[in-house]
């Protein structure tokens, strides 16, 4: 049952709703992309975009300061949210996303492959290029941990518009990130129930099926176009060369994606996220063209951003499931 149905909207569509019409008792396969919410405009957008930011500038700078125990504390509390109904648990919404000691193995990895020593890791799309196990469900998790109280008022917003009812009074709905304080707060907010469960909106402008900040787009859209540019300048193996009888000369191509994974990825034995931190260690201008790129595509009109249409047929289809 979709949110509409059971607050009992009367004709009413994803078109006329701001907050995402998600469904009641499942994960919808949709994800809170904080990069959507970086590049779009208004108070409740800004202000979420400094908690987020806040958060990962402390952490990033404990780790870089060697404070691991610090760092990890902060990790604990980012406990896995079932409230908002996103992920891909095939039934009953279970938080698989994330949970505190996942994120502290996935920061130890980061600290074992020394990618914030090669400063690889400076900014919080990086986690999501050069991280192994960690993508779009524990980014989203995480994010809405951090966002709690900024999510919270919205629901009551969207509460007050459409008459939905919340408790009587205040309850406490979990943790949030305070970035004045730079440490966790509990929340304490009147609350939107159904079926006697916690639920809380979501803007559905930020919901994304997949984020762009991903190691297959920045192999695609940045280092496979430096390695096809190496490989020809240097004439190696992987090179092709036809003669043109037009041209009366043999033509030099530069291989294929295909060509480039087969000898430098699969043929060594690499994950493609292995690779990503190859390379970049040793062209480090290529991880800052990509987030050039991306902030670029962002804010343009082939960003990952979904159509009402898109996300209705999404829900559609997991309801049927």
């Amino acid at each position: 049952m979709k949110f509409s149905e059971y607050f009992e909207l009367e004709d009413v569509t994803q078109a006329d709703l701001d907050f995402l019409d998600g469904l009641i008792n499942k994960d919808v396969p949709l994800y809170i992309d904080p990069s959507q919410i970086e590049v779009q405009e208004g108070r409740w957008f800004q202000e979420s975009a400094r908690i987020i930011n806040s958060f990962f500038d402390r952490v990033f700078t404990l780790y870089r300061e060697g404070k691991i125990e610090a760092a990890e504390s902060l990790l604990k509390n980012a406990h896995e949210p079932n409230e908002t109904k996103l992920g891909v648990s095939q039934n009953k919404p279970q938080g698989k996303g994330t949970s505190s000691e996942k994120l502290i193995e996935v920061f130890r990895h980061v600290i074992d492959q020394g990618l914030f020593r090669d400063e690889l890791i400076s900014e919080y799309s990086d986690l999501t290029i050069f991280v192994k196990d960690f993508a779009e469900d524990r980014m989203s998790d995480l994010v809405t941990n951090l966002l709690r109280e900024k999510l919270a008022e919205y629901t009551i917003e969207q509460s007050n518009i459409y008459g939905f009812e919340l408790t009587e009074v205040p309850v406490e709905i979990g943790v949030a990130w305070d970035a004045e304080t730079l440490n966790w707060k509990t929340v304490n907010q009147r609350a939107l129930m159904a079926n006697g469960s916690l639920l809380l909106l979501i803007p559905k402008s930020i919901v994304v099926q997949k984020y762009l900040f991903t190691v297959e787009e920045y192999l695609s859209k940045v280092v496979f176009s430096w390695r096809k540019k190496f490989h020809k300048e240097n004439d190696t193996d992987l090179v092709r060369k036809k003669y043109v009888k037009k041209h009366k000369k043999i033509v030099a191509y530069e291989p294929s994606n295909k060509m480039i994974i087969e000898k430098e990825i699969t043929g060594e034995n690499l994950t493609y996220k292995e690779y990503a931190i190859n390379t970049t260690r040793e062209q480090r201008e290529l991880i800052r063209n990509f987030r050039r790129t991306i902030d670029h595509t962002l804010r343009g009109t082939y960003s990952n951003r979904l159509s009402d249409e898109q996300i209705a047929q999404i829900v559609e289809k997991r309801k049927r499931e």
